[in-house]
């Protein structure tokens, strides 16, 4: 079982075989895309571990979620923003050191399917891309993601 490390090498390797395929394919890919690829896929392939309580994954994660739920609340509440740092605190302490059991739902291919939709989805109504790039970005997350769960398995 690599460690996070172990996991970014692999998923580099995999953002190379992604931008190899586009390249013989004639596909041009804007820089944004790329970019887009190289960040989708490190999460990706990081993601699972978000159930281990020392995950680096699962800090940036504590963080981004509560600083997007904060960030609404501020948005909806402007009269009591003055409560937001409290609520970040809280949680983010909370989303930290939920306790969770290692290798658990994360580390399912039902659970990569599900993430892999949510993740296309969530980029197929931000940026709004056709219905192949939707296929595309969920084959990126998708690949990524069960990677992990390949260089996991005994």
């Amino acid at each position: 079982m690599p460690d996070w490390e172990g996991h970014l090498i692999f998923s580099l390797f995999l953002v190379i075989a992604w931008i190899s395929i586009f390249y013989f394919a004639n596909f041009q890919m804007s820089f944004e895309s790329l970019i887009a690829l190289i960040i989708l896929t490190i999460f990706a392939s990081l993601f699972p571990d978000v159930d281990m309580k020392r995950s680096k994954i699962r800090d940036v994660f504590s963080f981004m979620i509560a600083a997007i739920l904060v960030g609404a609340y501020v948005f909806f509440y402007t009269a009591t923003w003055y409560y937001a740092p409290f609520y970040f605190i809280l949680l983010y302490l909370i989303l930290k050191y939920l306790p969770t059991k290692h290798r658990g739902i994360t580390h399912t291919f039902k659970f990569s399917v599900l993430f892999s939709l949510v993740i296309a989805s969530i980029y197929f109504a931000f940026v709004r891309v056709s219905t192949e790039f939707f296929l595309f970005w969920f084959l990126v997350s998708f690949s990524s993601y069960n990677l992990h769960l390949l260089l996991d398995k005994k």
